[in-house]
């Protein structure tokens, strides 16, 4: 075997002893290869001993290499996009693990449209030094996983159809919200009065001030890309004094968009849908607008 292969085996056994042993959980290793899934992992009740049924993917990463490019908080782990398209459409939530040889340690990232960073050329998932894989991860890790029966469910549920035109917009406002808040757990969101299209304003401590004063971007929800080049034909001769992002909910991502380009360096536009397969897109045009709001314009 070549020592790269060693590396791996090695990872790959010792997230089994952490799962079985640590976790009290099942981990089945994938025999046949799989593109970017070495073993499935099954929630066992810690009260009952009993399998749940409830799964997820793995995708296991071994060697000092994943542990170069780093800051206090954590590691990027850098891959390429398909990989991720891959793990994002899976069946089961995908969790990527980093495996550090010298001192037997594993960290873990779940894999979401949250934790994906768009570098240009790939993308990059976040790994924090916090998320060490040990007994108290199964109380993080339970959450995440799911059984076949809860994607109907949820689905059904984020792609929910008010009868009332106005209480569909409330809905997708709320929705919307909870998007964000997930996103950028250190934020506030607070409801504009004004009424729409200016739904929110999202709030967070400046990046580069130690006395963290805040920025702020104003989000507008609208539901057609007519509406998106009406209010910025609105606001493109008023003064912005913070930055402005226009989204245009569509309800999946199979709904193809010809977003307006804004002529306006303040302002950003970005499509969303609601069942959450377009979040990508939202969270890396709040990251830009933030990037804006923190330079001071």
């Amino acid at each position: 075997m070549q020592k790269t292969q060693q590396v791996e085996r090695a990872g790959v056994s010792w997230v089994e002893h952490l799962v079985t042993n640590d976790l009290g959980w099942l981990f089945r290793e994938q025999e046949t290869a799989d593109v970017g899934i070495d073993a499935q992992l099954e929630v066992v009740d810690g009260a009952t001993a009993e399998a749940t049924g409830r799964l997820l993917g793995v995708q296991i990463k071994s060697g000092d290499s994943y542990f170069k490019v780093s800051n206090e908080a954590g590691w990027w782990f850098v891959c390429d996009a398909d990989h991720v398209s891959y793990w994002l459409g899976h069946s089961l939530p995908v969790v990527v693990m980093l495996y550090e040889p010298q001192t037997k340690r594993v960290y873990w990232q779940h894999i979401s449209d949250h934790t994906v960073v768009s570098t240009g050329k790939g993308v990059k998932i976040h790994v924090p030094r916090s998320q060490e894989l040990a007994a108290v991860s199964a109380e993080n890790l339970k959450p995440l996983a799911r059984s076949q029966a809860d994607v109907p469910g949820i689905a059904d549920w984020l792609t929910a159809v008010v009868e009332e035109p106005h209480r569909q917009l409330e809905f997708y406002e709320l929705l919307l919200s909870a998007r964000l808040f997930a996103m950028f757990p250190g934020c506030g969101i607070k409801n504009r009065e004004w009424g729409p299209p200016l739904s929110v304003t999202v709030y967070m401590p400046h990046p580069h001030l130690a006395s963290r004063i805040p920025v702020f971007i104003e989000v507008a929800l609208v539901t057609s890309t007519l509406q998106a080049e009406q209010f910025m034909a609105e606001i493109g001769d008023g003064p912005r004094w913070v930055p402005s992002v226009i989204v245009v909910v569509c309800p999946t991502r199979s709904d193809v968009l010809v977003l307006a380009t804004s002529g306006f360096p303040d302002v950003f536009v970005t499509a969303w849908s609601p069942d959450g397969s377009n979040d990508t897109n939202l969270k890396n045009t709040m990251v830009e607008a933030l990037g804006r709001a923190a330079s001071g314009g």
